[in-house]
């Protein structure tokens, strides 16, 4: 079957290399490496506009109907439990008197595509904390320069920065809030904070614990810093947020914030791989979910947990971590993934299968993943992945994706 994407040619080494050493100095690709194997492939993947629409198409509408379900949960606090919303997040959401959206508030997701023998499916929404940014990025644009007659699409790291510049005053501050202790989240703070200086904006990277929050606003307290920020960038999962600050300090992320906000920690809602299973439970239309997503269970709905049919996926993992596929994932961690998901299974979904269409490359086939970004509803980048397996984690390596000019 003819796939979406084709691959162009290895680039020489010296070549390769000279782009590797910008990625990491110019866009702070600091994690190009996962063991000995470098995580930047040698080859870019070519698609073309049309293809790009679709997916631009898709996304927006993914996005559409996400922020419709959104709301009605929001409404639907019974509904929490069975979405495994952590219980004092839970608690925070239900206790909120007031509206919890802030129209100054910015929302960035992305969508993880594959093209199957069924056509275009998606196997999560990245709705939290899309990360890939320095990649979609920089990678992107480095390989195109490479590349005559291609082209990136829009830079998500640019139109990010410019839906928040839109928001705050010329002489406001930004906070980028994250996980200070991973490298690979503050490459990505970092990444955005030089860019933001670029546009103009003041920055500031700060751990969650480093904000202290009074009638909604938050302000700094630390002492490498002061003021009060009129934005705050939150670059780590909303799931964590109770477990590394304390309550005052968490808990605003997830009520009215006078503080403009991205992402505002209701998106937890659409970040669980459960919210599937309450789909019947709302009156808002979701087709287009419907039509891309592949069948979602709970495990407990399951004879057997594990079939060859279904991937077993942790209801809040990330980078692939702890998926189960038979025949892809080895033996011994496939049991481990069968058997958590028997003892615990409102912390794991059962997906149903899909088969993705493989691109030949130099060294042989690959199976990718393209991450379109949404910003504020509308198309904002893609960021592709590609694994060796049709099971994308921290071993598949981070491809340039491009666009042919004149098609």
């Amino acid at each position: 079957m003819r796939g979406a994407f084709t691959a162009g040619p290895n680039l020489e080494i010296a070549q390769w290399q000279e782009l590797r050493t910008r990625a990491i100095f110019d866009y702070c690709k600091w994690d190009h490496q996962c063991g000995d194997n470098s995580v930047l492939a040698r080859f870019p993947l070519f698609m073309d506009p049309e293809n790009v629409a679709i997916l631009g198409s898709l996304a927006e509408a993914l996005s559409e109907e996400a922020f419709a379900a959104e709301e009605q949960l929001l409404e639907r606090p019974e509904l929490f439990a069975r979405l495994t919303i952590p219980r004092e997040i839970a608690g925070a959401l239900r206790e909120s008197k007031e509206p919890i959206a802030n129209s100054n508030d910015v929302r960035v997701m992305r969508f993880d595509f594959h093209f199957t023998t069924e056509g275009w499916k998606i196997s999560e929404v990245n709705a939290d904390v899309p990360g890939g940014f320095v990649e979609a990025s920089g990678w992107n644009y480095l390989f195109s320069r490479e590349f005559p007659g291609t082209k990136p699409a829009q830079d998500p790291t640019k139109e990010y920065i410019r839906a928040i510049r839109e928001r705050i005053r010329p002489d406001g501050l930004v906070g980028l809030v994250h996980a200070t202790v991973y490298s690979d989240d503050r490459q990505t703070m970092l990444h955005i904070s030089r860019e933001m200086k670029k546009a103009g904006l003041e920055s500031c990277l700060l751990g969650a614990n480093h904000l202290s929050w009074k009638a909604g606003r938050a302000s700094l307290e630390c002492d490498f810093a002061e003021g009060s920020p009129d934005f705050l960038v939150r670059f780590l999962p909303a799931e964590w947020l109770p477990k590394i600050a304390r309550k005052v300090q968490w808990e605003p992320w997830f009520a009215k914030s006078e503080t403009s906000q991205s992402n505002p920690g209701r998106t937890i809602l659409l970040q669980t791989k459960r919210f599937p299973l309450v789909w019947g439970e709302l009156n808002t239309k979701l087709p287009t979910w419907k039509a891309l997503l592949p069948e979602t269970r709970c495990p407990s709905q399951m004879r057997e947990v594990g079939s060859d049919g279904w991937v077993l996926k942790p209801c809040f993992g990330r980078v692939g971590e702890s998926v189960g596929m038979r025949g892809v994932t080895n033996d011994k961690e496939y049991a481990e993934v069968q058997n958590a998901a028997k003892r615990n299974p409102r912390n794991w979904v059962v997906q149903r299968r899909f088969e993705i269409v493989s691109v030949e490359t130099e060294g042989g086939p690959v199976f990718p993943c393209v991450g379109v970004y949404t910003i504020d509803g509308k198309m904002a980048g893609l960021y592709a992945r590609v694994g060796c397996k049709p099971l994308i984690n921290e071993t598949a390596q981070d491809a340039a994706i491009l666009i042919r000019e004149g098609r």
